[in-house]
Parts: structure tokens; sequence; C-alpha cells
């Protein structure tokens, strides 16, 4: 159950961050895709706003975290911040953040991972690697990030029972992995037949898209689907909050999946004309939420003293709501683990956590 049942569509991330400042303060706080005017940046703001003991913002242009950390000081002067640079397209630039990450924080430890970053594009584009750019930009790379600070973010659960971050396991987890997911979850699951997107929709029933999406969503002729493909990354953000609290629930941390809402942010724009227009064909002026206001259910999710794992995974309005059948399956989710780590070329265990790393050949293809 959460704390404030009032929250909800109006409510901003600097409010929430009030009412949680005791949660938030002394608190090592990581938050990826910060850039001006972006649901980062709001985040990032609230979050400065009560005292967190570092700040960690990771962008692909460091020159964007620069100008977000400029307007964070000049309201908050003395919330320590680190700029790390992370373009979450590219591996190898991830496992860099994350070693830059793992030197800052040295002997410390993580509290909250906000895995904020994403892309919205309407033409097929695949990495270096052969991967499907939505897919890896807004899931893989954040996958990839979360498990390698995972050792930094489970300290505590190699320390005595005593201390004051485990005082409230069982109640609540201290420590969060919070994944920026959309309502776009509800437009297509997981196709793992067609992980990359290269056969348009000749897919399994199980993977089609959902019937019934506004004209303009889907494009047709069988090409590639931008919609399915910014959806099926959206699923996967929930699939990852699934696992993660199934493997790591027990041990003080806990995972959520969060709609910000209807933003128009540069991951809207980044649609086309005619995919742009079937998103927002039924979405009335009202429904439309500022940047703060946006990041109010991630404040929320990363920081509520109430919220439990049992509660569910999905949370949209600043509320718990229900998300698509598909996009919380636990089969899926377990093979969505598998899959990334394959993609990776890691495998990312209980083990491996303690140091035993496996290690398999890197950019390995479906």
């Amino acid at each position: 159950m959460l704390s404030n049942p009032e929250f909800g569509f109006g409510t901003s991330a600097l409010e929430v961050a009030r009412v949680f400042g005791d949660e938030i303060r002394g608190k090592c706080v990581v938050v990826t895709g910060v850039s001006p005017s972006s649901i980062g940046s709001g985040l990032a703001l609230a979050i400065a706003s009560q005292s967190p003991l570092l700040l960690i913002l990771a962008s692909r242009t460091v020159s964007n975290i620069q100008t977000v950390t400029s307007s964070i000081h000049a309201l908050y002067p003395s919330t320590p911040i680190k700029a790390v640079a992370l373009d979450l397209s590219n591996l190898n630039s991830v496992r860099s953040a994350a070693d830059e990450i793992k030197k800052t924080v040295g002997d410390g430890e993580i509290d909250v991972l906000f895995n904020n970053a994403g892309i919205n594009i309407s033409w097929r584009e695949l990495t270096s690697e052969g991967y499907e750019l939505q897919f890896v930009t807004n899931h893989l790379g954040g996958f990839l990030l979360t498990s390698l600070l995972m050792p930094l973010m489970l300290k505590p659960a190699m320390k005595s029972a005593s201390t004051s971050s485990l005082s409230r396991v069982g109640q609540s987890p201290k420590k969060r992995v919070i994944n920026t997911t959309s309502e776009a979850h509800r437009i297509s699951p997981i196709r793992f037949s067609d992980l990359h997107q290269t056969h348009g929709v000749q897919v399994p029933p199980e993977e089609q898209p959902r019937r019934g999406m506004p004209e303009g969503v889907l494009r047709g002729g069988g090409g590639y689907e931008p919609a399915v493909a910014y959806g099926q990354s959206k699923t996967a953000n929930l699939l990852f909050s699934v696992e993660l609290n199934r493997i790591f629930g027990s041990r003080g941390l806990g995972s959520w999946a969060v709609s910000p809402g209807n933003i128009m942010t540069n991951l809207v724009r980044g649609a086309d004309e005619q995919m742009l227009k079937g998103m927002l064909s039924g979405i009335p002026n009202s429904e439309w939420k500022t940047v703060d206001q946006g990041a109010a259910t991630l404040v929320v999710a990363g920081f509520d003293p109430k919220i439990d794992i049992s509660d569910g995974v999905y949370l949209h309005d600043c509320q718990m709501k229900r998300p698509s059948k598909w996009a919380v399956d636990p089969v899926s989710a377990d093979r969505l683990w598998n899959t990334s780590e394959d993609l990776v070329g890691e495998k990312f265990s209980s083990d491996t956590l303690k140091g035993a790393d496996q290690k398999k050949g890197r950019g390995s293809r479906l």
C-alpha cells in the first residue's frame, strides 16, 4: 500500500520529494536519461531538493548534464552531483559508465537506480552489434548497467542485519531499481521470435501487437513497425522489474516500472508525423503533464517508505495500476532475462554478484 492515496495526475515531483524528504536525505542516487526539459531533469531537480548524499546523473551528452547541473545548483548549490557519460545503445559505453560509477561510489553503496533514459524513433536502426536500437536503448543497456552496478546495491545484504539500511526490509525495500516504462507497453508483447524487428508483423499469434489501436499507430505493409518496437521495449521494462523482484526481493531490493504519463519531451518528438498522429489521437489537452508532474510517479516509486513488491510492479499517476498480462508474465520475465544475458554476453546470477563472473562471447545473437 502506498503512503499517499491523494497523490495523482497533477502531483508534482517536488511535492512528492518534500513529503519523502527523510527517505531521500543521505542517499546515493543514480539517474540516467538526463537532459534539459526532460523527465530526467525534473526527477534530478526533485531529488536534489532534499539533500541526497550524492546524485549521479548520466547522459549520452555530458553537456546536457552540465546544463541540468547548473539549473539545480542555482537552487540547491550544496547538492553533490557527478556527471557520467552513458550511451545506452553502446554496450561498451555502458560498461565504461558502470566502471566510472563504481569508482565514484568507492566503498559506498547505491541506494536507488533510475533507469530513465529512452528513445522513440520512426525508422529501423541497428547498433554495432546488430541489435534493434529501441530495444537496446530502452531495455538492454539498462539491463547491463543495472547488473554491473548490482553489487553496489546489495552491499547491505552482506552486512549485519542490524544495519540501518536493512531496518525495514520486509516492509519496504530500501534499495530500489526504477525502470521508466509507459502505457505503450500495451501495444506489444516481447517478440522473442523476431526481437530485432526484421519480419514486420509476421510473428506467432502470441507475439502479435494488440488489436484495435488508433489509426496510424501501425504502418501496415509488413515492414518495420516503430510503434511495435517501442511497445516491446516498454514491455521489457516491466518484465525486467518482475524478474529483479523474483531474484533479489528477498535480499532487500525492490523494482518497479513507472509510466510518467503524456509529456511532450524530445522522446515523443522522435516519432514521425503519421505515428505521432496515431499516438496522440484520443489524448485530450487536459491529459498532458509538465515534466515536474511526469517525474512525480518516479519519486513515489523510488522513495515511498510503504511501497512493497507485493503491492504490484506498475505505477501510473503516482498510484499502482494493473498492466497488460503479457508485461508481468513470469515465464516471459525469465526468458527475457536469459535472452538479455545472451545479448550482452554475460551471466548475472547470485554467484556472479559475489564475484564469480561467468562470461560468454560478447555480442552473441539470437
